[in-house]
């Protein structure tokens, strides 16, 4: 597992220095989500992405909360599903996201959180797909308990258009 975690770090610090060197560009906007899409030559990653419509407690200073699900051809990754609330995650915690009655646990390492394994990860697009709202709570470092609400109005359409831009 600490390997696994250890190579998720890797693998988001490597996507944040390669949209360093290419810009980010919008692949469409749908409702209260969006696909986004970098590309370096052949390489690319495309991901749906929705902020939250509700933030609890809304006095907590902390930046952007956001739930990607992300697609990279380079290393032939599909449907990675990782949660940010905008805050480092109290170590050892896990992120609680439910999808009416199916619940998830994601692993937290610093800022970011992700499902550990792609089952998971299916069956929560699944979800996503078929229902409204996703609710995620999270434990900060300072031990603040959040609660994020995300609406899914437009996530199959982004989900579709991330998916298809990054085929091979």
């Amino acid at each position: 597992m600490r390997i696994k975690k250890i190579i998720l770090v890797f693998i988001f610090s490597f996507f944040i220095s390669s949209v360093a060197t290419s810009a980010i560009k919008i692949e469409g906007k749908f409702k209260n989500w969006e696909s986004h899409y970098t590309e370096d030559g052949k390489d690319k990653v495309c991901f749906a992405v929705s902020m939250p419509i509700k933030k609890e407690p809304s006095n907590l200073n902390r930046a952007e909360a956001r739930i990607f699900v992300t697609f990279r051809t380079k290393t032939n990754i599909a449907d990675e599903v990782s949660i940010t609330g905008g805050y480092p995650y109290k170590k050892d915690s896990q992120v609680s996201v439910s999808v009416d009655n199916a619940s998830f646990k994601f692993d937290v390492s610093d800022n970011f959180a992700w499902l550990s394994n792609n089952k998971d990860e299916v069956k929560m697009i699944q979800q996503m797909k078929k229902k409204n709202e996703l609710k995620a709570t999270g434990l900060s470092a300072r031990g603040n308990k959040t609660y994020d609400t995300y609406s899914l109005l437009g996530f199959t359409d982004a989900y579709n258009s991330a998916k298809n831009k990054c085929k091979k």
